[in-house]
């Protein structure tokens, strides 16, 4: 998308931001060799009930930390400071949205471009790139339930069990782009814990 962008709540003028997902893994070949060479002496310097830390773990930690740093996403969306809405074009869409590394549930972006092509309800806002109605749909997503989230269940229990939830997302499939009424609904669905299990 060129020029000035204006926000479809009709808030005014949006922004290209940088964001860094820390939650979500990208590839950085920096990164990824500190990542994976601290989490290596981190577990196979670390004594389970010592209390005590090796050296070398204590090594595996500064190498983690700016390994998790180097090798998270970084992606450039058009952002609301008004209403904090989010505009995700294609590559974003394509590397913020996608499936496990095991195929075990859908992409997320390939669902989402699916169900935007047969959707019929039609959005109450209007693309930004070609002024035409959006569509609207809602998406269905798991995600890892947190134990304090449920207080009644036993940690293991809970770090089992997933919690259903849903995402409406707004989206011109002719534009290849996506609107999130605010930055939470965004986040939402493209942690690297929420998914769409295949039916």
């Amino acid at each position: 998308m060129g020029g000035d962008v204006k926000c479809p709540a009709g808030c005014g003028h949006m922004e290209y931001k940088k964001n860094r997902d820390l939650k979500i893994r990208a590839w950085d070949p920096l990164g990824s060799v500190f990542y994976l060479a601290g989490l290596i002496l981190i577990v196979s310097y670390t004594e389970v009930g010592s209390g005590e830390f090796h050296p070398r773990a204590i090594v595996g930690m500064l190498l983690f930390i700016p390994g998790v740093y180097f090798s998270s996403l970084v992606t450039t969306d058009l952002s609301c400071n008004t209403c904090t809405g989010v505009i995700l074009e294609s590559k974003s869409i394509d590397k913020k949205l996608k499936g496990d590394l095991l195929g075990l549930s859908e992409n997320k972006a390939e669902y989402i471009r699916t169900a935007l092509s047969s959707s019929t309800e039609d959005s109450e806002y209007d693309c930004p790139d070609c002024s035409k109605k959006m569509s609207h749909i809602i998406v269905p997503i798991e995600r890892e339930r947190k134990a304090h989230e449920d207080p009644l269940l036993p940690d293991v229990v809970a770090d089992l069990t997933s919690k259903s939830d849903t995402v409406k997302i707004d989206g011109c499939k002719e534009c290849d782009l996506l609107w999130f009424k605010n930055a939470k609904s965004e986040q939402k669905i493209s942690m690297d814990t929420a998914i769409i299990t295949k039916t």
